[in-house]
């Protein structure tokens, strides 16, 4: 039996701890972008376009080929835009609804709503050790739930927990694009890179046509001043690093270890952004946040491990 090249796993590696940390601080940028700068529909919108021409770049080296070359199926591609468009929409205001360290703990919930979305939608079995991890989410997410009433209780525009309500259909969104986009496009014979470049492009393009028809019954929403550096610097971490080098490690990732395995790497994303939240955003983290993020966290990592376990060895050849 012969495997990957060792120093190819480890760059793998290397690659898939840097898409966490790129994912994993994107959700402090976007609570700080859409709560304080910008417009959450304009914050939507560009975190898909500001990465189209490294996306488009990539699959000219990787491909050697246009990701425009016919025939396209637009209809298919612009229904897949549409769900990375709710995912955006979604993801954002959640987020800006939210705070960064309770939407990171909502995040880390995405791997249970992936597999309970793929039992339903494609009838087969749920993930092994799905149910202890779920019961394990319900507790650690009670427990985050109820550090929360404290604060929250008599404050100013207090919505609830329609920020992380918002997070949920995100996250089922994502999944619902993630099933039919294999089911859709995957036999077609495209290369990921291309299917990843014309989804997003199209979800981009239906956010700005939202923003725009928003935009004019409200031209508040337009921004009105050239962005700081600092701002600009946060739009270039969600959209070039969040949204396209992230992808292009993913990718890589997935091509050395498998995707079981790639996704253990991004159970790192809730802590990064934990640690970015409080380190660089003035966040508070208790104890018992911490508590219930890391009961969730386990209860997901050990999901993920006895699905990466019982499909690792079919990959060695």
């Amino acid at each position: 039996m012969t495997g990957k090249p060792a120093g190819g796993s480890l760059l793998a590696s290397a690659g898939l701890v840097a898409t966490a940390l790129l994912w994993g601080a994107m959700i402090p940028m976007t609570h700080a972008l859409a709560t304080k700068h910008l417009d959450p529909f304009f914050v939507s919108a560009i975190r898909y376009l500001i990465p189209a021409p490294l996306l488009i770049g990539m699959v000219f080296l990787f491909d050697r080929r246009s990701p425009f070359r016919a025939p396209l199926p637009w209809p298919t591609v612009f229904k897949l835009g549409g769900g990375m468009a709710c995912f955006s929409i979604f993801y954002t205001i959640g987020i800006m609804l939210s705070d960064p360290v309770r939407a990171a703990i909502a995040m880390s919930c995405g791997p249970l709503v992936a597999a309970l979305l793929t039992k339903l939608m494609l009838r087969v079995p749920l993930a092994r050790g799905f149910w202890p991890a779920a019961v394990s989410a319900v507790i650690g997410a009670s427990l985050v739930a109820l550090d929360a009433v404290r604060p929250r209780a008599g404050s100013a525009g207090d919505t609830g927990y329609a920020g992380e309500a918002l997070l949920v259909l995100a996250m089922v969104s994502w999944s619902w694009y993630s099933i039919k986009v294999q089911a859709w496009l995957g036999p077609l014979g495209w290369s990921q890179m291309r299917i990843t470049c014309l989804t997003s492009l199209a979800g981009g393009i239906l956010i700005c046509a939202l923003f725009a028809a928003l935009a004019s019954l409200q031209p508040t929403r337009l921004p009105v001043e050239m962005p700081s550096a600092t701002v600009l610097g946060m739009l270039a971490w969600v959209g070039i690093g969040g949204a396209g080098l992230a992808i292009l490690f993913w990718n890589f990732g997935v091509s050395h270890v498998g995707v079981p395995v790639a996704t253990l790497y991004t159970s790192l994303a809730p802590v990064f952004s934990v640690g970015v939240a409080a380190a660089f955003f003035g966040s508070t983290v208790t104890l018992q946040q911490i508590a219930g993020g890391m009961l969730i966290l386990a209860g997901v990592v050990r999901m993920q491990w006895l699905q990466a376990r019982s499909i690792r060895p079919q990959k060695m050849v």
